[in-house]
């Protein structure tokens, strides 16, 4: 095993994909609708002689472009109508998102525009000419799917010429209000071509993004703190699946890279070992909500949905972050040292100590962590449970012990601070002192209530 993980890099063109297809998760009809978008802008920049460079960003904005919506009945709006109402509110989102990450910055003007109609977006002195016709050109590809969505097609599933001429009559109306002319007699020419309409097909799709010759914007690759200014990005863009599922991961990032640190870590495996606790779940993208909030105990074959998460995470992960470690890291947080977790049923020789911090972190936060169904459980009662997990060998007793001595600390970060008490008994406002330096050293990204909590403490 190698002492560091330098090339613990993303790959940013496989992220773009992956937030394209958590936003299918969020419970939308029009399933992958922003590879479609994406695909159909970069075709249509293609014929305006955009570059590839440009033509690169406007397929990256199209997968991304719905970043900013919350809910799946919001999702359903947008694909009500050919003007939908009340779209500001996505828009507004998903620019602040995409501008609090610096890797993904340059997408967020374009984002907040894009269903800003030409005759308005003309005339914005706020926006570059280049985002104008980044913004123009998503609007329009964006509502090319709509139009596309709504038609009939034939008995073998492709769109008759009746629908292609719809699709046409309908953009030519709109020219001029709603789309900026200039697109739209490019986009014309392609709604005219079959080879355009047989093409737009998921897998198509995703075969002609990988294939697309390098540049510099969306191919490259991000280092630690970029990766994890993104996975955080994409934390958040998942908050619509289930809040209680973002902020688990976010409080497990924290105690993890607590964790490492109490346990002599470097501070860049502190930071790795953050990342890989934020990304642990992102499996459940793909586990219905009904499941997830579900207050009854499950059947079989809802549990083992559940189950399948992990591997869907360690899929996942394989595509964006280029070192098998780190994912592995996040992979086997269900796997237990006796062979009994899952979903390989892993053992104590298998699993490295990241991997039993994860682990740890993962069952001490879901334990102490109110969800919809249930309020958490207090910090005796979750280290009673998991001391006997210790006991019979499921769990590592080394990562306990660290979080035995520090469990006050580790209640705060795992909880957002609701332990916070004036009735704590000395001992443990003791503790809380003595460890202030830790927590703050570790808490750059805990949320607003944690905060509040190290503002606390400050006065004791």
């Amino acid at each position: 095993m190698s002492a560091s993980l330098d090339n613990v890099c993303l790959d940013l063109r496989y992220v773009l994909t992956s937030v394209s297809e958590a936003l299918d998760a969020v419970g939308v009809d029009a399933i992958h609708h922003g590879y479609r978008v994406g695909y159909i802008a970069y075709r249509c920049a293609r014929r305006l002689g955009w570059n590839e460079e440009l033509s690169q960003h406007a397929f990256a904005l199209g997968l991304i472009h719905d970043c900013g919506v919350s809910q799946s009945e919001e999702l359903s709006r947008l694909f009500s109508q050919l003007i939908p109402d009340d779209t500001d509110e996505h828009c507004r989102q998903g620019y602040q998102l995409l501008k609090a990450c610096s890797p993904l910055a340059s997408f967020a003007p374009p984002i907040l525009h894009h269903h800003t109609r030409w005759i308005q977006l003309k005339n914005l002195p706020t926006l570059t000419e280049q985002d104008k016709q980044f913004a123009a050109l998503i609007f329009l590809a964006d509502r090319v799917d709509f139009l596309f969505s709504h038609q009939p097609l034939d008995e073998y599933g492709n769109l008759t010429q009746d629908s292609k001429h719809a699709v046409l009559t309908e953009l030519k109306i709109q020219s001029g209000n709603l789309f900026c002319p200039a697109i739209v007699d490019e986009m014309c020419y392609l709604v005219e071509t079959d080879d355009f309409w047989f093409a737009l097909d998921y897998n198509h799709i995703k075969t002609e993004l990988l294939c697309l010759p390098e540049t510099p914007l969306v191919s490259r690759s991000l280092g630690l703190a970029e990766a994890i200014e993104v996975a955080e990005f994409m934390a958040k863009v998942v908050d619509a699946k289930s809040p209680f599922t973002f902020q688990h991961s976010q409080c497990v990032a924290v105690l993890t890279e607590f964790l490492g640190q109490q346990l002599g870590m470097s501070p860049r495996r502190q930071r790795e070992l953050y990342l890989a606790g934020l990304l642990h779940d992102i499996g459940k993208l793909k586990t219905p909500k009904t499941i997830l909030h579900k207050e009854e105990a499950l059947t079989a074959s809802e549990y083992n949905c559940i189950k399948r998460h992990a591997t869907d995470s360690r899929i996942s992960l394989k595509q964006v972050i280029a070192n098998p470690l780190l994912v592995e890291w996040a992979a086997n947080h269900h796997e237990r040292l006796d062979g009994s977790g899952y979903p390989m049923g892993k053992t104590e020789s298998e699993l490295d100590l990241p991997s039993r911090i994860v682990a740890l972190a993962d069952v001490f936060q879901a334990l102490t962590q109110s969800r919809p169904y249930r309020k958490g459980l207090s910090l005796d009662e979750t280290m009673a449970i998991i001391r006997q997990d210790v006991t019979d060998g499921k769990l590592d007793k080394q990562v306990f012990e660290c979080i035995e001595a520090n469990a006050s600390i580790c209640y705060a970060l795992s909880t957002g601070g609701t332990c916070l008490s004036s009735s704590l008994p000395m001992n443990k406002t003791m503790a809380l002192k003595s460890n202030f330096k830790a927590i703050f050293l570790c808490s750059s990204f805990i949320d607003a209530r944690c905060i509040s909590f190290i503002a606390d403490l400050r006065k004791l």
